[in-house]
């Protein structure tokens, strides 16, 4: 099986929308599987109607979420009032990400055309990010493998068959969580770095 260990570097400041609510729109510190494989499949625009239960995206492989290795953020402040043709944010802080910060990521499976240097965009403000660090390699998957781990993004219902676990990040409708290498844990290693592959 094909896998691939990458690390992007954001050249413009994006976000990742997490906390919003009373004048405040916080960034979340890691992308979502579902952003990283569209940004690197160029799906612009995904579709889904509002009024039907969601459905999770698919794609031709898979992908851990985005963890951050050096990340830095900035706190803007809004006060536009009434004034016309400010932008939507009218008054409150946001967080944004800011170029430069440093993003670590795993895909496997049938992998879209890579190479060091390439630039996508991701984040919610599609900001340009370029690939500094690429390792692909045939890997196979076992149970045995240790060492450092990237996190995983599980349903928040699929969370409860696992013994234990770190959760790092969670919404209504994911949790972003580092899971302990169990004997029953099918995993893979690449790049120096070891992948739990949960069943979902």
């Amino acid at each position: 099986m094909k896998a691939a260990l990458l690390e992007f570097e954001l050249e413009s400041s994006t976000q990742n929308v997490g906390p919003f609510y009373a004048g405040y729109e916080g960034t979340l510190r890691y992308f979502t599987r579902e952003a990283v494989c569209s940004a690197l499949t160029y799906a612009d625009c995904i579709w889904q109607d509002k009024t039907e239960p969601y459905q999770f995206l698919s794609f031709p492989f898979e992908s851990t979420p985005a963890e951050p290795v050096d990340v830095r953020t900035a706190e803007v402040i809004y006060n536009a009032g009434d004034k016309p043709d400010q932008g939507l944010l009218r008054f409150g802080k946001q967080d944004l990400l800011l170029p430069g910060s440093c993003f670590r990521c795993a895909l496997w499976g049938d992998l879209p055309p890579l190479a060091e240097g390439q630039v996508f965009l991701i984040g919610k403000k599609r900001a340009p990010a370029r690939i500094v660090r690429l390792t692909i390699e045939d890997v196979q998957p076992n149970y045995t493998a240790e060492g450092p781990t990237l996190p995983v993004q599980l349903p928040p219902d699929a969370v409860t068959r696992y013994r234990a676990f770190a959760p790092l990040v969670g919404t209504h409708r994911y949790l972003i969580l580092k899971l302990p290498l169990m004997p029953d844990l099918r995993r893979f290693a690449i790049g120096g770095y070891i992948v739990p592959w949960p069943e979902v």
